[in-house]
């Protein structure tokens, strides 16, 4: 019924077939791997991202507030000056 070498055929086809199967699940596998750590990186670096906007932000609210002091020391400086001034006509 089956000859030696239908069933040598059919059984290196199966076995062939089985060897390449596994090569490319393994393949596939692999590189699943190495997507969920590329998204994992991705992800830490949207996050890293996101706080160094935030501290930027910060910063630049930090300077605005400088920028006003400074704005306003100097008008008070100016404004002492003036009474300094006035102090010195009045002696």
């Amino acid at each position: 019924m089956w000859r030696p070498e239908t069933v040598s055929v059919v059984l290196s086809c199966v076995l062939s077939f089985l060897g390449i199967f596994t090569f490319f699940q393994n393949r596939m596998t692999s590189t699943e791997k190495r997507l969920t750590i590329l998204e994992e990186k991705n992800t830490q670096q949207d996050k890293e991202l996101e706080e160094i906007k935030r501290r930027l932000d910060n910063h630049d609210l930090q300077m605005q507030v400088l920028i006003q002091m400074t704005e306003q020391i100097k008008n008070l400086s100016e404004k002492v000056d003036k009474i300094d001034t006035k102090l010195e006509e009045l002696s």
